[in-house]
């Protein structure tokens, strides 16, 4: 914890580990304000500003970040009657310290909060941004599309990155499922299931999509998630026919495992990536996630993740244009015992 002194107020820097700097806050503030601080108490990856005078809080700044990315939202802002709006930047330049000490590369606002904590934003879709140093150039952001369905991941990153290459189409309901249905190789342990590298390449390629594919596992994969030797047997038999219909296809097919420089020159062949991930550094639990990386630039690669985690108060800015940074990314793309690699690059 850090406290800065000032003009008759101090700042002081809070994260989830000062417990008794929580308790303070929720016991001096509004009901409403309160309950949220709760809720934010409860999330890893907070860091809070606070300002105070005279030893009663006036202000309070709190930002989230979602794990291994190198974004942080602000979750809540609240300030007393009598705090002086301009004195917003002031905490709104404390969070931002603290967050470049945490690697955070950028700051995120709805509109109502950034205008009453004041400083410049630039505006995105849906939300206002503040890059703490140099933002790359980078070409358009695919629309955001979150999953409707908890084994829909695949088929939505390629929504995503269908609508990427073509304007005049908008992700829905309707193209995810109609992707899945195609494209399923998982049966889930209680209930449908997600998508192999295979069946998301060929689906791509009805499409009139180039597509080409890593895959490093030469033996089925996901078998880890069916709970009978039936299930596993059937996931089996419909990834050998969607590994069959695709070399048919000639799809090119590199039986490997990338290194994360080769999905930056794929982007800069004009291609996007879908990448399998294990969520675990994430979302703090193993499973296998298809991501859209879709851009990169200075050692950093933004992704959209069709995943909203409801448990974290995530919003859909928590899941669009993401930054991460290139050893986040290798250290992600990572799934399995033996551990393998698999992402599908699609285009014109």
């Amino acid at each position: 914890m850090v406290s800065a002194e000032g003009e008759g107020a101090n700042v002081t820097v809070f994260t989830a580990e000062h417990v008794a700097v929580w308790a303070d806050l929720i016991a001096a503030v509004p009901a409403e304000a309160g309950d949220r601080l709760a809720a934010l108490r409860e999330i890893a990856g907070v860091t809070g500003v606070a300002c105070y005078s005279e030893g009663r809080p006036e202000a309070i700044v709190v930002g989230q970040r979602r794990p291994a990315a190198a974004m942080l939202r602000i979750a809540l802002f609240w300030s007393a009657p009598n705090f002086i709006a301009g004195d917003g930047l002031r905490l709104l330049e404390a969070l931002e310290k603290e967050a470049l000490a945490q690697d955070v590369l950028c700051l995120r606002a709805d509109e109502d909060t950034a205008q009453r904590i004041g400083g410049q934003w630039q505006r995105r879709d849906g939300f206002l941004q503040r890059w703490t140093g140099s933002e790359p150039n980078r070409r358009q952001v695919p629309p955001s599309w979150p999953q409707t369905a908890g084994f829909t991941c695949g088929p939505s990153a390629l929504a995503m990155a269908l609508a990427g290459i073509d304007p005049a189409l908008r992700p829905d309901r309707a193209l995810e499922v109609e992707l899945w249905r195609e494209a399923t190789t998982i049966i889930g342990p209680s209930g449908p299931g997600g998508c192999d590298p295979y069946g998301l390449a060929l689906a791509a390629r009805r499409r009139g999509l180039r597509a080409e594919i890593f895959m490093s596992s030469a033996e089925p994969i996901f078998l880890d998630r069916a709970s009978s030797e039936e299930r596993r047997g059937l996931m089996s038999f419909v990834q050998a026919g969607f590994k069959r219909e695709a070399e048919a296809a000639s799809l090119p097919i590199e039986r490997r495992a990338f290194a994360v420089e080769e999905i930056g020159q794929a982007l800069d062949r004009g291609l996007s990536a879908l990448v399998l991930i294990d969520q675990a550094p994430m979302m703090g639990h193993t499973c296998p996630h298809w991501v859209l990386v879709h851009d990169h630039g200075d050692g950093v690669y933004f992704l959209n993740d069709p995943w909203i985690e409801p448990d974290r108060l995530e919003q859909k800015m928590d899941v669009v244009d993401l930054p991460v940074r290139a050893a986040e990314l290798d250290r992600m793309a990572w799934y399995g015992n033996p551990a393998y690699r698999a992402a599908v690059l699609v285009g014109r």
